[in-house]
């Protein structure tokens, strides 16, 4: 009887459990439409654990932190609001520690989780009146993190356990197209040795040295990343979300494919992403092994104070399914 029992409790504990996220592999199955619950939750940024299946996504209207999983349809809150003084997020990031990175937004605040145990590890200061926005993991563990309004670059690290974030990169300095009063630079990634950061306000693209901070623009041969947002990387594409804050005319939201030369210094604007439907103002982005997950998070409306569409929703798109562009 107590094989039996066994038995029984290993099959159901097998079909209650979710699935590894190499399931993703055939792509079948998976949502389209991943639902944040919440009728003002205005999702904002979003990371991904590749080791579990979950994802991250965090809200602009109040401090909430939502997980989902990429076999699941619906997210659940995974930390509320006001949980260790956080009142509202922007971007987020995950490292191989298991430690997640939670910008504060206008509240210039950076907050560091052990996203095993939930615990707060560090909550840390950008400069006042600044807009701490995207978060960058880089291969030696250090992190940057982009200020929308303020003109620097935050550079975050843990040594002998303690945290410090740093202004690291003037960004005044180099030869940044910076725009006064407008959202700036935006999403941030490491690809490589270098750090790549898009400027929402004139899409322009931009490539730092993290060793010297020597800043160079990306040469698109034209092409703009206008209201360009959260970026990914894969196998030498980069992709970049780019919504309509500013109204750009003819620009349809949507996620931008750039394949880029090998030094990072140039690329060239291939293909892209729209899911059916169009995006409701996208923000945020990572990619699993078959899918691109993307962000709905209506900032349009919650700047303008208008009622949002629900529910709010993360579209999942096939990485392979880009729509080509130019001839």
């Amino acid at each position: 009887m107590r094989r039996l029992a066994c038995a029984i409790l290993t099959v159901v504990l097998l079909v209650l459990a979710p699935a590894p996220v190499n399931a993703d592999a055939g792509a079948g199955g998976l949502p389209d439409a991943y639902v944040v619950p919440g009728d003002r939750a205005f999702p904002t940024g979003m990371t991904f654990d590749r080791r579990t299946g979950h994802f991250y996504v965090g809200s602009a209207e109040d401090g909430t932190i939502y997980r989902g999983h990429v076999t699941r349809r619906e997210l659940e809150v995974w930390s509320p609001d006001g949980t260790d003084g956080r009142s509202v997020t922007s971007g987020m990031a995950l490292d191989p520690a298991g430690r997640l990175y939670v910008g504060g937004a206008d509240t210039s605040t950076l907050r560091v989780y052990d996203v095993r145990t939930r615990r707060l590890l560090a909550t840390l200061e950008g400069t006042d009146g600044g807009f701490v926005n995207e978060i960058a993991v880089a291969d030696d563990g250090t992190v940057y993190a982009t200020d929308s309004f303020d003109p620097v670059i935050y550079r975050i690290t843990h040594a002998d356990g303690r945290w410090r974030m740093e202004n690291w990169l003037d960004v005044t300095t180099t030869p940044v197209d910076w725009v006064d009063g407008r959202h700036n630079l935006n999403g941030i990634i490491a690809v490589g040795r270098h750090l790549l950061t898009v400027n929402s306000a004139s899409g322009t693209l931009w490539r730092i040295d993290p060793r010297s901070g020597e800043t160079v623009q990306v040469d698109l041969d034209g092409h703009m990343l206008n209201n360009g947002d959260g970026l990914a990387w894969r196998h030498g594409r980069l992709y970049v979300v780019q919504g309509n804050l500013n109204q750009v005319p003819g620009l349809v939201p949507q996620v931008a494919v750039v394949s880029m030369r090998s030094d990072l210094a140039g690329g060239r604007y291939v293909a892209r992403h729209v899911p059916p439907g169009g995006f409701r103002h996208p923000s945020s982005i990572v990619l699993t092994p078959t899918r691109v997950m993307v962000v709905n998070s209506q900032y349009d409306r919650w700047l303008g104070g208008l009622a949002p569409e629900t529910p709010f929703t993360v579209s999942s798109m096939r990485i392979g399914g880009a729509e080509p562009v130019g001839g």
